[in-house]
């Protein structure tokens, strides 16, 4: 990081902020006779209760109540259900990198009661922000996987941090009310939890001015949290979630409606990184910038992630030297109109014609799909070719290790960003990949994604609106823009700005 950021960062440490959140973290303690369901909160530290919630059977929040006599006790009601969504201001909060799993348990244990229950969705692959937020807000594609990519027409690594704080593959930023400053973005990740704070501070400023009926914010932060902190980091974050969520449904006698979502999940274990360019090179490999033989290879790296991509000629003969690779797990890469996919259990190829798919076996099972076409088969799923559409093969695979892995592998070859690697690898829990600096700001790990595998791959999505229905799932990132304006009660994506 460069040092003018590192004095930058210090200074404001130094300084501190002030916590947005005013809403108190938990009820006071009530007696055994209060009714089931019921909580009672002292939102002005005065030591006596002013504001209630009350739950249904399921445990969701369905009324709040107000003490306007001062006397303790809730003498006016208001049903959060019977308010409609295009009678309410909106708030939508995408939080970077917190997965599915993490939101249902910690909902599970108790929190987040004001939101109906979260649904998974289903990332792109590789499972990063760019590409899973052009798809949620129907922006212009990346140009990259990543902000530094191979480009094959001018034979050479382009891009990198002058893209990356420009914004070049962030189109889709340009429909939210809020996005740091993409010089904040290293700092996240070092000092997570102070950012968390400014980023929560700035929301809630905005949301506070009253001057629009739905504000879009994105939090880079929760991201930082969950690669330096793991679970406990991002527990902090849906704390803070559920105590702004308290306190804009309180001040507003329920007049605000909050939806969040995320991008992908995390892998949530401290990862080893894998150095790529030395263990190429011990296998005979000719690591360079420019592609002149079959031998060479471009290590296409930036961020930490769980994936690694590449640039070669012999791109059969880098995926079998890959796999020889401790923590590579599924090599994939395109060869004869089909994407294959190779592991140490086999190799098999994903195949695509009119918009159907079909998995094809070659040696062995490499995404374990044998037993689920088989019985798809059985089941009259697939016709006589072993095709199926895109949604019926979601509805196959969404809760198999590796989520709807046909259709995520097809496109993240030929439908999410301009430049593509020639291989990809995704890599297993507790490994990852990236420029050697990155790396270097971890020296004992961190979680990140990126990957292939369910972890990384399944977001989430929630709202106080009301559920999502069950009818729209299994979903994926693609398939928000469908379901969002019937939550907000307003168009989505919203109108995008002009760049400044």
């Amino acid at each position: 990081m460069p040092a003018l950021l590192l004095g930058v960062a210090a200074i404001l440490l130094a300084a501190g902020c002030t916590g947005p959140l005013r809403f108190p973290d938990a009820p006071i303690d009530t007696t055994a006779a209060s009714p089931a369901g019921l909580q009672q909160y002292d939102t002005d530290a005065d030591g006596r209760a002013d504001h209630v919630t009350v739950a249904d059977d399921a445990g969701r929040i369905v009324r709040i109540g107000y003490d306007t006599t001062a006397d303790g006790q809730a003498d006016t009601f208001v049903g959060l259900d019977a308010i409609p969504p295009e009678q309410c201001r909106h708030v939508v909060l995408i939080l970077d990198g917190i997965g599915y799993e993490t939101v249902k348990a910690y909902r599970d244990a108790g929190r987040l009661r004001l939101f109906h229950p979260p649904a998974p969705v289903i990332s792109t692959y590789p499972a990063m922000t760019d590409i899973a937020l052009a798809d949620i807000f129907q922006s212009v594609r990346p140009v990259g996987y990543e902000a530094r990519y191979f480009d094959h027409e001018k034979n050479a690594i382009v891009g990198g941090d002058g893209d990356y704080l420009a914004m070049r593959d962030e189109d889709w930023a340009r429909a939210t009310d809020y996005r740091a400053d993409t010089v904040v973005d290293p700092l996240a990740y070092l000092f997570p939890h102070h950012y968390f704070r400014e980023e929560l501070k700035a929301v809630v400023d905005l949301i506070d001015r009253r001057d629009r009926p739905m504000v879009v914010a994105y939090l880079v932060t929760t991201a930082g949290l969950g690669t330096k902190h793991l679970r406990d980091g991002q527990h902090d974050a849906l704390q803070a979630v559920d105590r702004l969520a308290h306190q804009l449904v309180w001040q507003s006698r329920g007049l605000v409606k909050v939806t969040v979502f995320s991008d992908h999940g995390h892998q949530l274990v401290a990862a080893t990184w894998i150095d790529f360019r030395k263990s190429l090179r011990e296998k005979g490999w000719h690591v360079a910038e420019r592609l002149k033989a079959d031998q060479d290879v471009v290590v296409i790296d930036y961020g930490l992630v769980t994936y690694a991509s590449f640039a070669t000629r012999d791109r059969a003969g880098l995926a079998r030297t890959l796999l020889e690779q401790e923590g590579v797990d599924v090599v994939t890469y395109v060869a004869d109109g089909a994407v294959v996919a190779a592991s140490d259990e086999g190799i098999a190829r994903v195949e695509c014609a009119g918009g159907r798919f079909r998995y094809v076996q070659e040696t062995g099972d490499p995404l374990h799909l044998a037993a689920i076409v088989a019985q798809a088969k059985a089941d009259g799923h697939l016709d006589a070719d072993g095709f199926a559409d895109d949604r019926t093969w979601l509805r196959l695979t969404a809760d198999h290790e590796y989520p709807d892995p046909l259709v995520r592998l097809w496109r993240g070859f030929h439908a999410v960003t301009e430049h593509v690697p020639d291989v990809v690898a995704s890599l297993k829990d507790g490994y990852s990949a990236g420029l050697p600096s990155r790396a270097a700001r971890y020296p004992d790990g961190a979680s990140t994604h990126g990957d292939l595998a369910r972890k990384s791959s399944t977001a989430f999505i929630m709202s106080t609106a009301g559920p999502v229905p069950a009818d729209a799932q299994p979903l994926r990132a693609r398939d928000l823009p469908a379901i969002l304006p019937a939550l907000l009660g307003r168009p989505w994506p919203p109108a995008r700005k002009e760049k400044p």
